[in-house]
């Protein structure tokens, strides 16, 4: 038995992270390349979740997956 929440995997290191990062430079939230980069994880997002929508497809499953997205105002 694990007691590591599943659910929390990634918001609980990679997302406190930034939060953890941007409370130390909070002119980073105002930060172009950052807005961009923000930008490009979602467009990966949607890219990763088109790919596990179309494997769930070919394995009949009529389930769909939606992956969130997320903006400056996610990690303030």
């Amino acid at each position: 038995m694990s007691f590591l929440n599943e659910n929390n995997i990634i918001k609980e290191g990679f997302f406190t992270d930034i939060l953890k990062f941007l409370k130390l430079y909070p002119d980073l939230k105002k930060n172009k390349k950052f807005k961009n980069k923000i930008k490009d994880l979602n467009i990966k997002v949607g890219d990763l979740e088109k790919l596990m929508n179309q494997e769930l497809k070919s394995y009949g499953s009529k389930k769909k997956i939606n992956l969130k997205t997320y903006s400056i105002k996610d990690f303030t």
